[in-house]
């Protein structure tokens, strides 16, 4: 796992363009790759979308639930703690 994940912050983007974003962000994960989403918005539409890729190693830990900001850490091929 890297040091620092990459931070993808959602609300840097237009709401039209976010689940686009996402989902190129986690295409081009590889094992071992961790990155952070940041948004302002509750997850799940954007969860719903990942559900398909689970079976191809991903894994997800919401940290920050909102109400204002949710953050969510997102690994390929392997476990997070949520220690």
């Amino acid at each position: 796992m890297p040091l620092r994940p990459f931070v993808l912050d959602l609300r840097e983007h237009p709401l039209c363009e976010r689940p686009m974003r996402f989902l190129l962000s986690l295409e081009r994960m590889t094992p071992g790759d961790t990155f952070l989403v940041v948004n302002d918005r509750d997850p799940d539409p954007l969860l719903q979308q990942l559900k398909p890729v689970l079976e191809k190693g991903l894994t997800y830990w919401i940290p920050e639930a909102g109400p204002e900001i949710w953050r969510i850490l997102i690994s390929c091929g392997e476990a997070i703690d949520d220690q």
